[in-house]
């Protein structure tokens, strides 16, 4: 069988935009400089400075990192003699022995699996880029480790830490472990590690024939070619001609080995499945008592609210702010954003796609975050543990507000945003 003119190992002389399908010419980058696409604003491409080395060494230093910053005690609280400690693993093991194994599930693949996988893979992949060996199993794991770097949660874990050091500080005495330390260094490299590489070229590297280098000059674009001449992985953002994958009957990415179609299969319904999943469980998440605090045998219960009204009240308006943001109004943002989305979709609203777009990514961004206040239960649960003085254990609600979180996350994967603008009539124009 003949090859189309455009074979896929061919770098196209055009580009798509992921987010919104606007044909483009590939931008050439100079140090410092982004390209973003003039109809939705989603950047594009960053220019990076020796992404395969830094990437290198940033993963490696933080592997060293990992076994003392998740073994090691991260504090000490100290009341009336009685001394506790707890490490990541045994914050984690903690929840699985008081009952909330899903809870602990979550935990610890968030704080303990998905981080060593990512550093793990980012260092196998620099590793053989450096190497200029192009294996089979590289662009697989490289697929694996995009997916991973949303769901690898050791920055928010961080913070949770944070929020439990100031709300102990007036309890009990803190003493910080140099399992804190370690974990400081530990985010700081992965988030590092994850700023420094550059997909685009990542996967042109792996690829038998590399496409051009940033810095070389653009092929003019073709005037007559459509969006629709062209088929884009939504993995690697690989631009496939829609006659060669016709003819060739290809179902698969020849780089990354996804599922190519031209949009998420039943991307409306299975977000607006989870959605509903997620709406469902709030109203028990913020009912019920997520916490439950034992003084003298007597327990206390508290609810989500019960915890930001306490930092405010003892004055700590920063922390309770924090976890307002995090644990109230982000799941709300996210729940009204979406479904605001999805409505514009259904009814072809044709206004403000632009800021619907930048809304969706903004859900996208800070969904991870709403796992703050588990986190927070999670530590105060192993480390608040003075026997009859006083313990701390979590209540139902921590499951359901977890379920909120995972069904938030979902639902921003599940939906495609190139529909909000295929549904308008106008989408080719900036709004």
């Amino acid at each position: 069988m003949p090859r189309p003119e455009n074979h896929p190992i061919d770098p196209p002389a055009v580009t798509v935009c992921p987010d919104c399908n606007l044909l483009l010419q590939p931008p050439t980058l100079q140090p410092r400089q982004v390209a973003v696409c003039p109809r939705c604003s989603q950047q594009l491409r960053r220019y990076k400075h020796n992404p395969v080395q830094k990437g290198l060494a940033l993963s490696l230093t933080g592997l060293l990192l990992y076994l003392p910053a998740n073994l090691l005690p991260l504090m000490t609280f100290s009341v009336l003699g009685i001394d506790t400690h707890s490490s990541i693993v045994q914050a984690c093991l903690h929840m699985f022995g008081t009952g909330q194994q899903f809870v602990g599930l979550i935990v610890a693949l968030t704080t303990l699996v998905f981080p060593l996988a990512l550093l793990s893979g980012l260092l196998l992949i620099t590793l053989g880029l450096t190497r200029k060996r192009k294996g089979a199993w590289m662009p697989p794991l490289f697929r694996s480790y995009r997916h991973l770097s949303e769901w690898a949660m050791t920055d928010v874990f961080l913070v949770g830490v944070l929020v439990t050091i100031i709300k102990m500080s007036h309890m009990a005495a803190v003493t910080l472990g140099p399992g804190f330390f370690c974990l400081i260094g530990l985010v700081v490299t992965t988030v590092a590690a994850q700023t420094a590489i550059d997909p685009h070229l990542f996967w042109s590297l792996m690829e038998e024939s590399p496409a051009p280098s940033p810095l070389s000059p653009p092929p003019a674009p073709e005037a007559e070619i459509q969006p629709e001449d062209y088929l884009l992985c939504h993995d690697c953002h690989k631009l496939l001609p829609a006659d060669y994958v016709r003819a060739s009957g290809r179902d698969r990415c020849p780089r990354c080995g996804h599922a190519l179609h031209s949009r998420k299969q039943n991307s409306v319904n299975r977000t607006w499945a989870l959605l509903v999943t997620a709406v469902l469980l709030t109203v028990p998440a913020n009912l019920l008592p997520i916490m439950e605090v034992d003084y003298f045998g007597v327990p206390d219960r508290s609810t989500i609210m019960d915890g930001i009204i306490y930092f405010f009240k003892d004055g700590s308006y920063g922390i309770g702010l924090v976890i307002f943001i995090a644990s109230v109004l982000v799941p709300l943002f996210k729940i009204v954003g979406l479904a605001i989305i999805l409505l514009s979709i259904h009814f072809r609203w044709q206004s403000w796609l632009r800021h619907k777009a930048i809304m969706f990514r903004y859900i996208e961004f800070i969904g991870r975050w709403s796992m703050l206040d588990i986190f927070v239960i999670t530590l105060l649960c192993s480390l608040a543990q003075f026997g009859f003085l006083s313990t701390i254990s979590a209540a139902p609600a921590s499951l359901y507000f977890t379920g909120v979180v995972l069904s938030t996350m979902f639902a921003a994967l599940s939906f495609d945003p190139r529909l909000l603008w295929d549904a308008v009539a106008a989408a080719d124009t900036p709004r």
